[in-house]
């Protein structure tokens, strides 16, 4: 996912234990995704467009249309019905599951991400507990969003804290189409229907990607995902040139009654040069399970949280800055009581 900004109590710290892992690609990734204790989204930043449009390496071949199976709606048809059907979306329930495996110079970093929540689209609130695992360390955060602001609860210290009030708008701009407008997100998708075959299974319609893994339409949905997953607007511009898809297994599970989006599944094999010249692998899998369609219970803020410390947001600015000896000595004073 792509990390919110880190939390930091306008007294004193208070995020969650951090473990002490290799330097490397993820590392801050990890912190500002769950060592730090500030995630928001299904792992989501916005993907919809306020950022710099991402420049693309080289134009791939578009992939050729992939037929249907006899008997089942073609992908278009699946998708423009999808649009239709979630277009109206009013509350919903998301799970999600992230997990990373990146290689540089022969060693790997891993980290894993899940989160199980609903969503209110108007007005918007959300609820969601996130767990996250970097390399055998672990750390849990409860949080809630209103329009009264954001509060997260950390497993780690059992202590409430909440955004200051003017961060909170900045938090909501990073909320992505899948998680409240995924009929935009379908949209989006539909462009690249060509790419996909089409299937029924077990009361589901399935589309699944077709192409050789390389081409157009694999770059332009994997670099959708690596906008949610991993912040891909925010890199480099030289970084995002050097992206590179080896490979893409990406389905999606439409209920046949209602149309409706029922689950996600994508797993990407990337290579990326954060130093020119020295690629690392990234193996990438992502799920979204859809369910509770307008259906989804009101979120409701405990009333402990209301009065709690407030904390404000550092950006990857600062981890920068800190340097590794600097994360260090942050998170030594993370663990004090």
């Amino acid at each position: 996912m792509n990390p919110t900004p880190i939390p930091f109590r306008k007294e004193q710290p208070h995020t969650a234990s951090a473990a002490r892992p290799e330097a490397g690609p993820l590392r801050r990734t990890a912190l500002a995704a769950g060592l730090l204790a500030l995630l928001l989204a299904a792992g989501c930043s916005n993907a919809g467009g306020d950022g710099a449009a991402t420049p693309q390496p080289a134009t791939p071949k578009q992939a050729a249309s992939a037929p249907a199976e006899e008997g089942a709606p073609s992908a278009e048809q699946v998708l423009g019905r999808a649009a239709e059907t979630m277009a109206d979306t009013k509350s919903l329930e998301l799970s999600m599951e992230l997990k990373q495996d990146m290689e540089t110079d022969g060693q790997t970093t891993s980290m894993s991400m899940t989160n199980e929540g609903r969503i209110i689209v108007q007005p918007l609130a959300l609820m969601q507990k996130t767990v996250n695992d970097y390399m055998g360390e672990s750390s849990t955060l409860d949080s809630y969003l209103t329009d009264s602001g954001y509060y997260m609860y950390d497993y780690s210290n059992e202590a409430w804290s909440r955004m200051l009030a003017d961060e909170v708008p900045k938090i909501k701009a990073t909320l992505s189409d899948f998680q409240i407008a995924p009929a935009k997100e379908i949209e989006k998708i539909a462009e690249h229907a060509a790419a996909f075959r089409s299937g029924l299974e077990n009361g589901e319609q399935v589309l699944v990607y077709a192409g050789s893994g390389s081409d157009e339409a694999a770059e332009a949905l994997v670099r959708d995902l690596l906008r949610s997953t991993m912040g891909l607007d925010d890199m480099e511009a030289r970084v995002r040139d050097s992206i590179q898809v080896n490979a893409l297994d990406y389905r999606l599970r439409f209920d046949e009654a209602t149309g409706r989006l029922t689950r996600l599944e994508a797993t990407a094999d990337v290579s990326i040069e954060y130093d020119p010249g020295n690629p690392s692998r990234l193996s990438q899998t992502f799920t979204l399970g859809y369910s509770g369609w307008n259906e989804a219970e009101p979120v409701v803020v405990p009333d402990e949280a209301k009065d709690a410390p407030e904390v404000m947001p550092a950006d990857q600015g600062l981890l920068d800055a800190l340097g590794e000896d600097g994360l260090e000595e942050l998170e030594g004073l993370q663990e004090q009581p």
